[in-house]
């Protein structure tokens, strides 16, 4: 089930309030330094889960006018105040204990056992908000509740070293061990300590953030996945950069200059499905320009190619043109598009009757590899909605048998021959991730096709429901 990110933020807020009155009350009570210290830790973390809270509010506002990247940065900058204010926490603890170890100050304590119990209701109330706020910032990919877990997990081990002090005390009480009263403001000191280096790790995060820096091995990934793509000749630049859960990523790559804008386009969608699935959350843009195929293929080459195919009525596109130049002699590699779906006895001499047209025309040709591919097809249909308004009723049952908080409207149906095509909009309650949603719609189409004679293809949009 979903954790929707403003009610984990408040919860939070609920229980750094009730974990800070708890240690205040007994550290005054006990006089322990290191429950003292935990109740101003607290303290802090409710003001860095109030911050928290507005952050995760502000941060999914869309983009507007004025913040053409969305407002994610928000979350960065309230990660960034915790860390100051994580700091500040350190400065006291660390001045307290230094007063008690050093100047003399009293480190008599009473009622140690209320003092143990406390921090025991600490970790408990703790670890359930860890647990809660890690899945809602995986979820998410908020930094600002990945701060927040990170906050409560380092009051988990310092309640646990504030334990080990007041343990220690009251061992040097009962067996009159004078050097073991010492043990509550070294364990304060521990705290402090372990506290400096959360708030170090947090910060660098979030300063990383603010600052633009590209993740480690990101870009990298990215020019691999690129580089796997054959139609792409050069990566020239690529660029990140990260605001709250959204990677945004330009890139730059040159292209054949003789590809057709279709070809080019269709280069572009699968930079972008590549980088989508290494990168769920992300937001792309690419930009393409024209590489001298000088070296790659002829320019004088690719013309000639382009007019033979035009003689053929059945190719409309030659493309990922190669040339292989070995021992004075060229091997010609090309991708053609094809109208028709042949079989493979005329696909084979259509290679055949190519290859000798280009040898032809042209001098130390002495292979010439095609590879076809089926030209991108209309395909006329009818609409059949009205006419079909019992398998309508068929998805709407089928739907709701999947999942009872959708709402499946504006239901269109479409036959090409007998094979008929869906297309549905379903209105979800609730705050879904993407995979979430993808698991819904597979969902819905396996039980629609086992529903639904005759049913080939199902596109499904989903949308919010109020």
């Amino acid at each position: 089930m979903a954790i929707d990110k403003q009610q984990a933020a408040l919860s939070s807020v609920f229980a750094a309030v009730f974990l800070t009155l708890m240690k205040t009350v007994v550290g005054v009570f006990t006089g322990s330094l290191g429950i003292l210290s935990e109740a101003l830790h607290s303290a802090l973390d409710l003001c860095a889960a109030l911050i928290t809270f507005f952050a995760v509010k502000f941060s999914d506002k869309p983009a507007d006018s004025k913040h053409h990247y969305g407002h994610g940065k928000i979350e960065s900058f309230s990660a960034l105040i915790e860390t100051v204010l994580l700091l500040i926490t350190c400065g006291w603890i660390i001045y307290e204990a230094v007063e008690k170890l050093f100047f003399g100050k009293g480190v008599e304590l009473i009622g140690i056992q209320w003092g143990v119990l406390t921090m025991i209701i600490s970790i408990i109330v703790d670890a359930s908000r860890v647990r809660v706020l890690k899945k809602a910032a995986k979820e998410h990919g908020s930094q600002a509740l990945e701060a927040d877990a990170l906050h409560f997990s380092s009051d988990i081990w310092s309640s646990s070293v504030v334990i080990v002090g007041l343990i220690c005390v009251w061992i040097g009480d009962y067996f009159n061990i004078p050097v073991l009263k010492y043990a509550d403001p070294v364990a304060a000191l521990g705290v402090a300590l372990l506290v400096i280096k959360v708030s170090i790790k947090l910060g660098k995060e979030t300063i990383d953030v603010l600052l633009d820096t590209a993740p480690n091995g990101m870009k990298e990934m990215i020019e691999e996945e690129i580089c796997k793509i054959t139609s792409v000749i050069q990566v020239a630049e690529i660029r990140l950069r990260p605001s709250g859960a959204v990677q945004y990523i330009d890139i730059n790559v040159g292209v054949d200059p003789y590809q057709s804008h279709r070809s080019v386009h269709t280069i572009v969608h699968e930079i972008r499905e590549r980088i989508s699935e290494k990168i769920p959350r992300c937001d792309i843009v690419v930009s393409t320009f024209p590489v001298d195929a000088t070296g790659i293929a002829d320019l004088s080459l690719n013309r000639t190619l382009e007019e033979l195919i035009n003689q053929i009525p059945n190719c409309t596109n030659v493309h990922n043109v190669r040339v292989y130049e070995l021992e004075g002699k060229k091997k010609i590699t090309a991708h053609i598009e094809l109208e028709e779906n042949l079989r493979l006895k005329d696909s084979h001499e259509l290679s055949h009757r190519i290859g000798n047209m280009v040898q032809k025309a042209m001098k130390n040709v002495d292979n010439v590899s095609l590879y076809f591919e089926r030209a991108e097809q209309v395909v006329q249909t009818e609409d059949i909605t009205e006419t079909q308004q019992d398998i309508v009723d068929n998805i709407k049952t089928a739907v709701l048998k999947i999942r009872d908080n959708v709402d499946c409207h504006d239901i269109k149906l479409y036959r090409n021959g007998n094979k008929v095509s869906m297309f549905l909009h379903c209105g979800v309650q609730g705050d879904f991730t993407v995979d979430q949603l993808e698991s819904i719609s597979n969902n819905i189409k396996s039980e629609l096709k086992n529903n639904v004679a005759r049913l080939e293809n199902v596109h499904i949009h989903f949308e919010p429901l109020d």
